[in-house]
C-alpha cells in the first residue's frame, strides 16, 4: 500500500515548490484571497480589518511614539507599542493602551491581544490586566515571547 505522500505525489505531477524570498503584489493576492474566502466560508463574514493607531505628540504635532494595531473579528490585536526611553515609566504607556483599549470596546470588540519579548514589557501588560496565554522559549534567541489576552467584561 502506498503511503499518503507518495499517493499526494503521484496525484500532482507537475506540481513543483519554490522558495521566494519576494513575493509581487499578484502572488500575495492569490494567496491572500484564498484564505479569505475560506476564512469567511468557515467563520463567517467580518467587516474588513480595521486599523487603530494611538499616538503621543508633542506640542508641535511631532509623534514620539504611541501603538498601532487593527480590529477584526470583534478583537483587537495590538502589533506595535512603543516609547522613546525618556517617556517611559511616566504613565504614557497606560493611557496609550487605555485610549486604545477604549476604542476596542467602542468598536465592539471582545478584548485585545499582543505579544512583548522578555526584553521589552512582559511586566508591564498585566499590570493592565492582560494575561499570559502562551510562551515560546528561545524566541529570540536567549530570551521568550510572551503572548497576552485580555478579554473585556461586559
Amino acid at each position: 500500500m502506498a503511503t499518503k505522500t507518495a499517493r499526494a505525489r503521484k496525484r500532482t505531477p507537475g506540481h513543483k515548490f519554490e522558495i521566494a524570498a519576494k513575493v509581487d503584489r499578484a502572488t500575495r493576492n492569490i494567496i491572500l484571497d484564498g484564505l479569505v474566502a475560506y476564512n469567511r466560508d468557515n467563520a463567517g463574514h467580518s467587516a474588513p480589518r480595521k486599523p487603530l493607531a494611538v499616538l503621543l505628540k508633542n506640542n508641535r504635532g511631532r509623534v514620539l511614539g504611541g501603538a498601532l494595531g487593527h480590529s477584526f473579528w470583534g478583537w483587537t490585536y495590538i502589533d506595535l507599542l512603543w516609547l522613546p526611553d525618556e517617556l517611559r515609566g511616566k504613565g504614557y504607556g497606560r493611557k496609550v493602551m487605555k485610549l486604545a483599549e477604549d476604542e476596542a470596546r467602542k468598536r465592539g470588540c471582545k478584548g485585545m491581544y499582543l505579544n512583548t519579548a522578555s526584553f521589552q514589557a512582559p511586566k508591564f501588560y498585566p499590570k493592565l490586566g492582560f494575561k499570559v496565554i502562551a510562551v515560546v522559549e528561545d524566541y529570540p534567541p536567549g530570551h521568550k515571547t510572551y503572548y497576552l489576552l485580555k478579554r473585556f467584561g461586559s
